[in-house]
């Protein structure tokens, strides 16, 4: 049994009806995709054929799902009630895996995933249906976790997947309604257009609304908003963020016995004024930290040379230290720093594969594009992937890979203004 893409970039599926579900498998962007019922949910054999089945729940409840070929691929699941009673299901779990992780964005009324690949990007895009983040990365309630079904009632959830040329970094438009910027800094407005709609935020957001045209103020931090439309709610993230140098001066004020914070303290008095207190607190943490060398203790010795303490050969003797451990992220923070020795201008790259790294540090970052889950927003990937834009220089590609990069260390600045992290703060410090 199979389906077939026949859009811009082709795709070959054999489908198949699992015990819960109906599942795909290509070779191409989309590895695998699958609508799973989960408990109290039979397959109707009967039901079975290339492009879908029926299943039912044991309240009484018909699921069914329904995959077409065509430019665009069709998924369509319906929860259909013909029983008297208000009744409760286990919703249905879309899951799918591509060449990477996928990036979702699950948002009620709307919901986008895409599956980054080599040859250009795969998308699904929800069309209809009332999507959430489901309990595993790349996975989607299509219909809530559970879904309430009124009286001979139906629900229903249609996606469309299709299939883009392209390479690694090449991603999709975003929603062409979205802000502009949904990260500036503080005091500064985040600017939404709906006509036809409402924005609805909590207490601590400002709204102002002229004729559709919205201005939100997020306070420092991350926030989300619920755009209303046609088609229901759209949970959308924005947020607004202090700028690094305000952030360096708070947790510089923390007097914390900390590696990463002495490296943040010290990035701080080079580019402001330094109060003697804060330049022996830094001598106190780093003659303790020092006793364990770590790459952010030995970076921050270095540097410290320039407020005038005399710490430069403790720091090259902890790198030494640090250097035969051989760790990726320790090298890297040496490197960034000119305390390895190699050209990096000449293209030379310490340890493992620089544009692996990079690629990387890219997908843990989503690609900047917007998300409702995620692995958990880090410094390092922000830095490493701006690393990776700069390494490909003034090129299509590196253009496009520090647009996402940039995106993305809006976002954990936004993050790191309403809670602290000295070591994710440093790496964003780093240049």
């Amino acid at each position: 049994m199979s389906l077939e893409l026949t859009g811009v970039a082709s795709e070959h599926f054999e489908t198949r009806p699992r015990a819960d579900g109906f599942e795909m498998s290509g070779d191409g962007r989309l590895r695998h995709l699958s609508v799973e019922f989960g408990d109290g949910w039979t397959l109707l054999d009967d039901t079975v054929d290339d492009a879908g089945a029926e299943l039912r729940h044991t309240s009484g409840v018909t699921g069914s799902v329904r995959l077409s070929s065509g430019p665009r691929l069709r998924l369509q699941v319906n929860l259909t009630s013909e029983i008297d009673d208000t009744v409760t299901v286990p919703g249905p779990l879309l899951r799918v895996v591509g060449e990477q992780d996928p990036i979702c964005w699950l948002a009620e009324a709307s919901g986008e995933i895409v599956l980054p690949s080599e040859h250009g990007p795969g998308l699904l895009t929800q069309r209809r249906g009332l999507c959430s983040d489901g309990p595993e990365p790349g996975t989607a309630y299509l219909l809530e976790a559970e879904p309430l079904l009124r009286p001979k009632s139906i629900l229903s959830s249609a996606w469309t997947y299709e299939a883009l040329e392209g390479d690694i970094l090449d991603m999709p438009l975003e929603p062409s309604w979205f802000p502009f910027d949904r990260y500036p800094g503080v005091g500064h407005g985040v600017e939404l257009s709906v006509p036809d709609g409402l924005v609805v935020a909590d207490e601590s957001v400002r709204v102002t609304d002229t004729d559709g045209e919205f201005e939100l103020y997020p306070p420092p931090g991350l926030s989300t908003v619920g755009v209303w439309g046609p088609g229901g709610r759209t949970l959308l993230e924005i947020g607004s963020h202090l700028d690094p140098a305000q952030l360096r001066e708070k947790l510089a004020a923390e007097r914390l016995v900390d590696d990463a914070w002495a490296y943040v303290a010290v990035r701080h008095m080079m580019e402001s004024w330094t109060p003697d207190d804060l330049v022996d607190r830094v001598d106190f943490v780093l003659g303790q930290v020092l006793e364990k060398p770590t790459a952010w203790g030995a970076v921050a010795a270095h540097l410290a040379t320039q407020l005038g303490l005399p710490l430069e050969q403790e720091a090259q003797e902890a790198a030494t230290q640090v250097l035969s451990r051989g760790r990726v992220d320790e090298v890297i923070v040496l490197t960034m720093h000119g305390m390895v020795p190699i050209d990096l201008a000449g293209g030379a790259w310490p340890v493992g594969n620089f544009r692996e790294l990079g690629i990387e540090a890219m997908s843990r970052i989503g690609y900047g594009r917007v998300r409702s889950a995620g692995a958990p927003m880090r410094g390092r990937d922000v830095a490493v992937a701006k690393l990776f834009a700069a390494g490909l220089g003034e090129t299509e590609q590196g253009l496009r890979a520090s647009s996402c990069a940039m995106m993305a260390e809006h976002r954990l600045l936004c993050w790191l203004s309403a809670q602290q992290s000295p070591v994710d703060l440093a790496w964003l410090s780093v240049g």
